[in-house]
Parts: C-alpha cells; structure tokens; sequence
C-alpha cells in the first residue's frame, strides 16, 4: 500500500436508520474529530433532487443547509447523488439542472459521487460532464458489483474511460457477501481496464468488510469509505476506527486515530445501541441470497416479527429477485392470506391411534432396534418429523415438515419419497414450485408468536418449529397416546433447552388431554418411560 485516501460518509450512510435527522450540535463535534483525524474527504449527505419534508436536512444538502457547515482546509467535502434521480431531469434542461447545482466556486463541495447501477452507467456521460463543468471532481459508485459479470464490468469500465471526466471508479460490495478472493479478482480487471484511481465501499453482513477494504487497497485501490461505528445501511459498513486503526499499524502515520476513537465511544455508540445495525445472522443470509439489506433493516425495527417469523420471511425473499427494495414486495409476503379451504381436514385423523413422533436425536440410532419393536407392540402410527436418515423410511407412515428453511432443505428428498407427507403447502409453493400433490396433505399453519390455537384445517402457532405442528396434528386427530422418540434435548445449560421446555409447557396448556411420553432418554422436562 503507498497512497491511501479515506472517505467518511457515517453522515450519509448513516442517515439510512434515522432519516438523516442528526443533531446539529453533534455533527459539528463529528466534523471536527474527522477534521483532526485527517480523514480526505468527509461525505455530508446525500443530495436528493426529490425533497421529502419527512426526511433530515441531511438528505438534502443543498447550498442553503452547507452554509452552516464548517470546513478544514486539510479535508474535502462530498455529497452523493442517486443517478436514478438525476436521469429524471432531461440533460438538455439546464435551467432545471441549475436549480441543483451551483458552480464549484460558491460551494463548500468539492467532491460529488455518482451512485449508480450497472445498467444506468451508459446514460451519465452529459451529467458527468455538466458536474465536472462546474468545477466538481466526478466519481462514479458502481452498486452491486457482484450481481455483474467480468464482461460487464470491463464494459462499464470502457464506458466511463470514454467519458474522461470520471476521476475516481469506486466499486460497492452492496450485499456485503463478497469475500477478499473476490476482491483480488475485480482489483485485478480494474487494474487492466481504468487508468485512473478507483476505491471500495463495503458492507460488514459476513464480517469482512475491514478485511475487504484492506484487501483492495493492497491489491491496487487508492480510496476506501468507512463510518464512524460502521454505521450505515443494513449491516453497517467497515468502520473508520478500525481502518484507521489498521492503518496506523501498517506504517500511514498521516491518519490521527484518537479523536475517532473519542466520537466513536460517544454519540455513535448511543446510536448503534438504539438502531442495532451490525452483523447478524439475519443479514448474513440476506448477503448469500442477494436480499437487499433494507429488507432485514424494515424486519428488525417491526416488534411484531419473531426470530422464526424473520427467519421465514427472508426464505421467501430469497425466491424472488428482491435486490432491490420494494415495501410492497415486503408487505405482501409479509401479510400473505391463506385460504384454508381448499386445506385438508386432519379432524379425527388418528382417532383413537397411537402416534409416534421421531425426532432428530442421536438415541433414535441407539435405541433402533427397542423402537421399532415398540412401534409394533403398540401398532403406532408413526410420523417422522423433517427427513431423518437415521430411521428406517418403510416403517414411516407420514413425514411432518413446517419450517420453511428445512423445507427448502429437504424437499428435493420429499419429492422422491412415495410416502404421505403433511406440510402447509399454501404456505411454502413459492418456494417449492411446481409439484405433484397427490403425496400431500395440506395442513395449514398461521404463524403467530402469542397464539397457539389448533383448527380442523390450520394451526396458529408462536414459531414454526416442527415439533409443535406435529403436536397439533395429533391434536385435531385425537390420537390416543403421543411417544417421542428421539428427542434428546440438550445439555441443561444450554438456553435452547430452557426454550423448548417452556415450549413444551405451552402445549400441555394449549393443548389440555394431549398425551405425550418420551420412551427415549431426553433432557427436556417431559414424562418419560424410557423402554428396556
């Protein structure tokens, strides 16, 4: 690494999670530890050409709002434009256009970023040359890189080469999935088709983000971004403290890392805590699906969503093109209406029957061959619960699914299968496409994290665990004696054990004469009769 050019743009991106609403107070503090660090380049805000009165001034940033903002002499000052919004305004309407933008000369703003999709790439040149006409330096952010392929990018590359006015390509790891292999191979195309400087903005949803950034700028990048606590859209992005940090420790005494460290422990550290931006598994899954992030953002703010609930949400995002966000994509998988009258009736279905459940534990391959005798003493129904290699498929009568991950998993298996499966089918053929239902009964399934309530032709229920579907199906079907087999639980100190126990407690409440008995060794807090 020789020359290194950071990029803060905690006030920009960070805006995502409190619509740029920041105190004022606190932003002069925020632009005098950057000022002192001696961070390049500060991006105030966006520029958005579509003003919401709902949004922060922030948002806008326009010359009126950057009079009151205070400038060092040894940092710029950038601002970041959808090109989306700017190719609304026809290239030719100039008068509209200088509404927006005035010449560099009256402006604190040295710098203006162009964020833009691949396909808008090759319909910014006039814009470009009006920006770098009045004086601004021009870079271009290509979003979603990794959604491109090698061509593509050699093709925007060649594209904003032929422009000439683009100073500086930076490239965005949007989805945060990127790991530093990947890295190295873009650096490597860019390398060999733009001649200039280019930089990498990333996201932490795998946790790479800082090892990301470096890796760019080792591998030929002259410019990184980062925020103050990594704040900004979804998961956050590499933090300015670290790189700095990092940095520091490769030799670049040029940055000045402890006034970051005061601002990062202070009013950022209040607002991470208050907005949760982080990695998570949430958008970690997201990252490996290509979901945009303000999908899980919008999840996460909404009390009403269980951690099952977010779970299953993202599975169904992720059989749909969902890289960019749509509210209404996200209220309608949301809020989907079941009918349950084309559902199966699973009303006395067991009648009067003994069930096994088999679960997943490793006893069900300890205690084989006393289960299967058992199986045949009580002539049980028995009811396999998700795919279970460990247990003799002909001895099953029905396979029980809820979950719409585990389906997801297992159905290339089910499909194959020439046994009765029980599934919530209106709930999961998005996911599953096209299938012969001839194997299916459809029992439907309302998740609902305060109700557990069982139908003839659905149940409510607070998770989507597999174990309470199959407990209400037995339920509705009246089944004489419920054996577990297979459930092994875990060990006592372990909080999934507490959950499942009280889980456990739940159903006997709910579910007043259902009688169930583990006849396997298990941790969890249920009758037993472990067979000889």
């Amino acid at each position: 690494m020789r020359t290194v050019n950071l990029l803060d743009c905690t006030l920009r991106d960070g805006g995502y999670y409190n619509d740029w609403k920041f105190n004022n107070t606190k932003v002069e503090e925020y632009l005098k530890k950057v000022y002192l660090a001696k961070i390049d380049v500060v991006e105030i805000g966006f520029r958005f050409l579509n003003s919401n009165k709902n949004l922060g001034k922030l948002a806008i940033t326009n010359e009126k709002i950057l009079k009151n903002i205070p400038t060092s002499k040894n940092s710029k000052l950038a601002i970041m434009l959808n090109t989306s919004d700017l190719l609304k305004i026809k290239i030719n309407d100039k008068k509209l256009l200088d509404n927006y933008f005035v010449d560099k000369k009256k402006s604190k703003i040295s710098i203006i970023r162009l964020a833009t999709h691949f396909r808008d790439i090759f319909k910014i040149s006039g814009y470009v040359k009006y920006l770098n006409k009045l004086g601004y330096r021009v870079f271009v952010n290509l979003m979603q890189i990794n959604g491109i392929s090698e061509n593509e990018l050699i093709k925007a590359l060649k594209e904003l080469k032929r422009i000439k006015s683009v100073e500086v390509f930076y490239f965005a790891d949007s989805f945060g999935n990127m790991k530093p292999e990947d890295i190295k191979k873009i650096c490597k195309i860019i390398k060999k088709n733009w001649p200039k400087n280019f930089g990498i903005h990333t996201h932490d949803n795998c946790g790479y983000a800082l090892e990301n950034s470096l890796t760019a700028l080792k591998c030929g990048a002259k410019w990184a971004d980062s925020t103050i606590q990594g704040m900004g859209r979804g998961a956050g992005n590499v933090s300015t403290e670290d790189l700095v940090c990092e940095l520091s420790r490769a030799g670049f005494k040029k940055y000045d890392p402890y006034p970051i460290y005061s601002l990062s422990q202070s009013y950022f550290l209040e607002l991470k805590k208050k907005y949760k931006w982080g990695k998570s598994i949430y958008y970690h899954l997201a990252a490996i699906n290509n979901i945009h992030p303000t999908y899980i953002q919008e999840l996460l703010v909404d009390e009403r969503y269980t951690h099952d609930q977010i779970l299953n949400i993202i599975s169904s995002l992720s059989q749909i093109n969902t890289s960019s966000f749509n509210l209404t994509t996200l209220n309608e998988i949301v809020n989907v209406k079941v009918d349950f009258k084309k559902a199966w009736d699973a009303k006395n279905w067991c009648l009067n029957k003994n069930v096994m459940l088999v679960g997943q534990g490793k006893n069900i391959k300890k205690y084989e061959t006393k289960i299967y005798k058992f199986i045949k003493q009580k002539n049980c129904k028995v009811i396999c619960l998700n795919i279970n290699k460990n247990f003799k498929s002909n001895l099953v009568d029905y396979y029980v699914a809820s979950n719409e991950a585990r389906i997801m998993v297992d159905f290339k298996e089910y499909r194959n299968l020439k046994k009765k499966i029980i599934l919530p089918l209106d709930r999961v053929k998005k996911i599953i496409g096209k299938i012969n239902t001839k194997n299916i009964k459809n029992y439907g399934f309302i998740l609902n994290k305060n109700k557990l309530n069982v139908y003839n032709k659905y149940c409510e229920l607070p998770n989507s665990l597999v174990i309470g579907y199959a407990m209400a199906l037995c339920f509705v079907g009246k089944a004489k004696n419920i054996y577990l087999a297979g459930f092994d639980g875990y060990k006592d100190n372990n909080p999934l054990n507490r959950e499942m126990n009280q889980y456990f407690n739940k159903i006997k409440t709910n579910l007043p004469n259902l009688n169930f008995i583990s006849i396997t060794p298990t941790n969890y807090l249920i009758k037993k009769n472990i067979i000889d």
